[in-house]
């Protein structure tokens, strides 16, 4: 056990030297440190934790308000979603996580291979291309990797 945490943290140490890793900190930082955009989403957490505590009341709920909160919220929403900095973010998480998931089906191929169609490793990830057929790193949609 003491030999695969080891590998563990050192699989973690690769991680964060990846530029997918690096991606995901420099935007998640950008949007943190942008105050229009920090702004929006305070106001939105505020927002809905006030609709969540009205919400709960049931039938004694003031509906108006409710409706004025999430109309706000999806206003708040849009604005968020649309933001350059958090487009970027979003796209380096999505990043991210292809790596992590790649990297999580590469291992379970080796410990369950009979539930995975395709055993080959995910080298080529990035490019969505294994052995020149799409890959979508399930490999439930596997055609092959050859």
């Amino acid at each position: 056990m003491n030999e695969l945490m080891t590998l563990a943290r050192a699989l973690g140490e690769k991680l964060k030297e990846s530029e997918q890793y690096k991606n995901f900190c420099e935007t998640r930082d950008k949007c943190k440190e942008n105050p229009t955009l920090k702004a929006k989403l305070d106001e939105f957490k505020v927002q809905k934790k006030v609709y969540d505590i009205e919400s709960a009341k049931g039938d004694e709920n003031d509906t108006q308000l409710l409706d004025a909160i999430s109309a706000r919220m999806e206003t708040l929403y849009s604005e968020i979603t649309s933001h350059p900095e958090m487009k970027a973010y979003n796209m380096a998480e999505e990043n991210l996580n292809i790596l992590l998931n790649a990297i999580n089906m590469t291992i379970t191929s080796y410990i369950s291979p009979e539930t995975l169609t395709c055993e080959k490793e995910y080298d080529d990830y990035e490019d969505g291309v294994e052995g020149g057929a799409e890959c979508t790193h399930n490999c439930a949609t596997c055609k092959g990797c050859h």
